[in-house]
C-alpha cells in the first residue's frame, strides 16, 4: 500500500520538528519529503495530517505481557493491541512468564503468536538464569540466536554473586546486554512502599532506598572490570543517579531507564491506600523525582519505559499490602509525555527522543534516521483530541490506571515496516 499524510509535523531522527511536512510512503519506506504531487500513484491512501505529529520508533524497553501463562484469557491479544493503539511499535517484554522464557522455543513461540495478531516488533528478553531463579544461566547464546534482544531477571535479583560474575561473562563474551532492575533481595523482600515517614504512619512495610543503591554499586562495578554493556531498568532514587552519572563520566558501558509511573506520582499518592499506587519499584520522595527530571534533562537518564503492567482487578481490590504491584500505561503512554512536558515545562522533543531514538538506540547500538530505513515504523499523534482512560475505552486486559483525568491528544494511526496496522 502506499500513503500520502499531508500536512503533517515530524518529529525527525535529529530530535526536531518539522513543521507542515508531506510525506510519501511506498513500498513501506519514504520515498521523498518534497514531492511533486503529479508523480504520486493516485491510488495511494491519502491521511490529513492537520494537527497530528508523526513519531518515529516508540521503543518501550520494560513491559509485562504475561504471555506465555494467561493464554486462557487472550492477554496476547489483548496487550498487543494496547500496544499499538499507544503507537508503541517495539516492546521489549519481560522473561517472567509462566513458564519463565529461558528456553529459545518460548522465544520463538511469542514472536511467532504476536506476529500471527498484529506485525508489530516484539523484542522478547530472556532470562538470564535458568526459571529466574538465579543459580544457573540460561543458554544466552541459544536463546539470543532464538530472537532475544537482551538478557533480564525481570524483578527477581540474582543473589549469588559467583553466578552474577558468570552472567558479566558470558554476556561480555558474545556482545549481549544485560538489562537490570537493581533491587537487593533482603531490604526488598515482603516490601510494599518507599521507607518514609509516610510508611510508617500508614503502617505499611518499606523498602529502604538503599535496596537499589547496593545492586547498582555491585552491576558498576561488574561492568568496568568486565566491560559488559548493562542497561539498569526503572531508576527510582536520588542518590541511584548520582552513582550513575558518576559511572558514565568514568566511560563505564552503562545506560538507564525511569518507569513513566515515577515521574507521574510519587509516594504521597499512596495516602489513600489506593492499590493501582501499588507498584515496584515502589513510589519515591518528592525529592527524587526532582531528581529524576534534572536527570532527563542532563541526559543521565537515557529513556523512559512504560512499566505497563496489566494486573486482573482482584487482585488490585485487596489490601494494599496483598494485591498486586503494577499498572497498565500502554494506551496512554503517549499522552502522558505530552502532558508531562506540559507540568514540568519540559521541551517536548526531550520527552519524546527518551521515548523512540534514544530506546532504539540502546537495542541496536545505531541512530535510527526514518528517511533512510527501508520499513519505517511510526505513529501519528493527533493533539486536538481528548479522552478520558476507562475501564472500556482501552484494549488492555489490565483496568488499573491510576488516575481519572482527561488526557489531551491520542494515537491515530500506528505503522509497522510502512503499512498502516492501527486507524482509531
Amino acid at each position: 500500500m502506499k500513503y500520502l499524510i499531508k500536512n503533517i509535523n515530524v518529529f525527525d531522527s535529529n530530535s526536531e520538528i518539522q513543521k507542515n511536512q508531506n510525506i510519501y510512503i511506498n513500498k513501506g519506506k519514504i520515498e521523498n519529503l518534497s514531492h511533486n504531487e503529479n508523480n504520486i500513484n493516485k491510488k495511494c491512501q491519502i491521511i490529513d495530517g492537520t494537527d497530528k505529529l508523526l513519531v518515529p520508533v516508540i521503543t518501550d524497553l520494560y513491559s509485562n505481557l504475561k504471555t506465555p501463562g494467561e493464554e486462557h484469557r487472550s492477554i496476547l491479544d489483548q496487550e498487543i493491541s494496547a500496544a499499538i493503539a499507544g503507537g508503541i511499535t517495539n516492546v521489549c517484554c519481560q522473561p517472567a512468564t509462566d513458564p519463565v522464557l529461558d528456553e529459545p522455543s518460548l522465544i520463538k513461540d511469542l514472536i511467532s503468536k504476536a506476529n500471527k495478531i498484529y506485525p508489530i516488533n516484539i523484542k522478547p528478553f530472556a532470562a538470564i538464569t535458568k526459571n529466574l531463579a538465579g543459580e544457573q544461566l540460561s543458554e544466552m547464546k541459544e536463546l539470543f540466536d532464538a530472537g532475544a534482544i537482551g538478557f533480564s531477571q525481570a524483578e527477581q535479583p540474582i543473589i549469588d554473586t559467583k553466578v552474577l560474575l558468570r552472567a558479566f561473562e558470558y554476556a561480555k563474551t558474545f556482545g549481549f546486554t544485560l538489562f537490570l532492575r537493581p533491587t537487593e533481595n533482603y531490604l526488598s523482600k515482603n516490601t510494599f512502599v518507599n521507607e518514609s515517614s509516610i510508611a510508617t504512619r500508614l503502617g505499611l512495610k518499606g523498602s529502604n532506598r538503599n535496596s537499589e543503591i547496593i545492586e547498582i554499586l555491585k552491576y558498576l562495578a561488574l561492568s568496568k572490570d568486565i566491560g559488559t554493556k548493562i542497561h539498569l531498568s526503572k531508576i527510582s532514587c536520588k542518590e541511584s543517579l548520582e552513582i550513575i552519572e558518576k559511572a558514565k563520566n568514568e566511560n563505564i558501558n552503562v545506560t538507564c531507564d525511569v518507569s513513566i509511573n515515577q515521574l507521574l506520582f510519587s509516594e504521597q499518592d499512596i495516602d489513600g491506600y489506593d492499590t493501582n499506587y501499588h507498584l515496584a519499584p515502589p513510589l519515591r520522595s518528592k525529592n527524587d523525582q526532582k531528581e529524576i527530571f534534572n536527570s532527563i534533562q542532563n541526559d543521565i537518564i537515557d529513556a523512559i519505559s512504560s512499566d505497563h503492567c496489566p494486573v486482573d482487578l482482584d487482585k488490585k481490590m485487596l489490601p494494599f499490602e496483598e494485591s498486586e504491584p503494577g499498572a497498565s500505561s500502554f494506551e496512554t503512554f503517549l499522552p502522558l509525555i505530552f502532558k508531562i512536558a506540559q507540568d514540568h515545562q519540559i521541551n517536548i522533543t526531550k520527552l519524546l527522543s527518551k521515548i523512540s531514538l534514544e530506546p532504539n538506540k540502546i537495542l541496536n547500538n545505531k541512530k535510527y534516521d526514518h528517511n533512510k530505513c527501508s520499513k519505517i515504523d511510526f505513529c501519528l499523534y493527533d493533539e486536538s483530541l481528548s479522552w478520558i482512560p476507562s475501564q472500556s475505552s482501552i484494549k488492555t486486559s489490565g483496568k488499573n490506571i491510576p488516575f481519572e483525568y482527561e488526557l489531551q491528544g491520542r494515537v491515530s494511526h500506528t505503522f509497522v515496516d510502512g503499512e498502516k496496522i492501527y486507524e482509531l
